[in-house]
């Protein structure tokens, strides 16, 4: 896991970044919810990592999806083996930018908006969301809650099942950022 977060952000940012510009985040919490007419399902997970470069605003996010968590074993079971296929697409990840300029030295919480590339089981979709950050002395917050159709990323429901899972899923984030600091 480790490994692949290094990638990803090597790939992400500039190696020419300061690192007081650079905050990285390896917790955090993710959690999706979808309320059908036979069955709610929820699922969380606190194995989120990210980084965010507040000189120009990129931003990833990568989360690992077996470490999505389910009220029942069978649920996670056909969540990761049928549906998210977790074996051949084990993360889902977002490379983009916060519209916003990134002032550190105004504390307080201001809304955002991150426009980029999701990828969720193989399917890479634009996207722009809305949040907000927190700006505190030594941390930034990072919360956003979307919305994100099933089969924009090609998972397939059978039919047995369409009363049992939504089309669309809502979608949590919270991630914690501190200042990065190379060893």
């Amino acid at each position: 896991m480790k490994t692949g977060l290094i990638v990803l952000f090597v790939i992400s940012f500039s190696l020419s970044t300061s690192a007081q510009a650079v905050f990285i985040a390896d917790s955090g919490a993710v959690s999706f919810f979808s309320s059908a007419p036979l069955e709610d399902i929820k699922a969380e997970s606190n194995q989120v990592n990210s980084m965010i470069n507040t000189t120009n605003g990129e931003v990833a996010f990568m989360i690992l999806m077996r470490s999505l968590k389910f009220a029942k074993a069978l649920m996670q079971e056909h969540f990761n083996e049928k549906f998210i296929e977790s074996e051949k697409y084990p993360h889902a990840t977002f490379k983009g930018r916060i519209n916003e300029k990134i002032d550190l030295t105004k504390k307080g919480t201001i809304p955002v908006t991150a426009a980029g590339k999701l990828t969720i089981h193989g399917v890479e979709k634009d996207v722009s969301e809305q949040g907000e950050l927190e700006i505190l002395d030594s941390m930034i917050i990072l919360k956003t809650k979307f919305m994100a159709a099933v089969a924009d990323y090609k998972i397939e429901i059978p039919q047995l099942l369409f009363k049992n899972i939504a089309d669309t899923v809502e979608v949590k984030l919270t991630a914690i950022y501190y200042p990065y600091k190379n060893k």
